[in-house]
């Protein structure tokens, strides 16, 4: 048996999880269990491959006996849940985030670090409906009530630069100008992460764990407005930009391809961010920034040399 202290990690070939893998695997102090839907996919392979300190496991987070045997002898667990993977179905969210703290609390996990949101319904008075968002918040009330001996440290990661390489991939004009498009005001903040430093604060947790529990950390690497976003972007890359307002039936029809439910819950996180940022109006959005550097969007551009394409 290794003496290492073993850590494991869920949804370890996602953003998130492969992030903490990769950055505990180079403290060299742990042993690591990546669980993933299928430990012989070509994602799961490739984890496998960085180092001798990792075995990746097939976990079906819905199953209570997966989860058992995945989390069974860790010293920590990384836990997270993501409602995208069905957004048609948002009760599994809730279901798979309970079943992950009680199998945790059930084997006495020394350390169980949550990722989660803010309670956007709660905190809008109930005025804006992000499901996505608030069912994270509900699963920690779930932990601090029906598991209050859990060693729990909350994560909170903010908005994914990396979304830019994806759903929110900006378009570029004819003349080469790239354009950032959100239905949000120019003025709006925006509170952003390099999703890569989800590592970093994990591994800074792990040094001290017990300072930390019951805390919220904020993964937040700097608040910027909407506007500055091109700016930014120009300065770094030299390629003319702007950053472009979007009706919601603008931002309805670039987003189509989703079900009303998700276009509904996104378009209404923007409302959120335009209202209250992306933590509310109350909460300490540099808690990450305290134990460690994190990337802005400045300097994510520099890392990556991503050109907007």
């Amino acid at each position: 048996m290794s003496e290492k202290r073993l850590v494991t990690v869920v949804g370890a070939t996602g953003a998130q999880g492969g992030a903490v893998v990769r950055s505990l695997i180079q403290t060299g102090k742990y042993q690591i269990r990546g669980l993933t839907r299928d430990a012989k996919s070509e994602k799961a392979l490739s984890v496998a491959k960085l180092s001798d300190q990792i075995e990746m496991v097939t976990c079906d987070i819905n199953k209570r006996e997966d989860l058992e045997r995945a989390f069974k002898d860790s010293w920590a667990v990384y836990a997270l849940t993501d409602f995208w993977a069905q957004p048609d179905k948002p009760e599994i969210e809730i279901q798979q985030g309970k079943l992950m703290a009680d199998v945790a609390d059930s084997l006495q996990i020394p350390y169980f670090i949550f990722s989660t949101v803010e309670n956007v319904d709660k905190l809008s008075g109930g005025t804006i409906n992000v499901p996505h968002f608030t069912q994270k918040a509900l699963l920690r009330d779930y932990i601090k009530e029906k598991h209050p001996n859990l060693k729990t440290i909350y994560v909170e990661p903010a908005c994914y630069i990396q979304n830019w390489q994806g759903l929110s991939k900006p378009h570029k004009l004819p003349d080469g100008t790239i354009v950032f498009a959100s239905p949000l005001d120019q003025k709006a903040t925006l509170h952003l992460v390099d999703i890569e430093d989800t590592g970093p604060i994990v591994r800074e947790i792990l040094e001290n764990p017990e300072k930390l529990v019951g805390q919220d950390i904020c993964i937040c690497g700097e608040e910027i407005r909407f506007e500055d976003v091109s700016k930014i972007f120009t300065k770094v890359t030299g390629i003319p930009s702007i950053s472009k307002t979007l009706t919601e039936e603008e931002y309805r029809g670039a987003t189509s391809f989703l079900p009303k439910s998700a276009q509904d819950d996104l378009f209404n996180m923007f409302k959120w961010f335009e209202q209250y940022g992306y933590y509310g109006k109350e909460k300490d959005w540099t808690t990450g920034k305290q134990l460690t550097h994190m990337n802005t969007f400045e300097d994510w551009l520099k890392k990556t040399g991503w050109k907007g394409e």
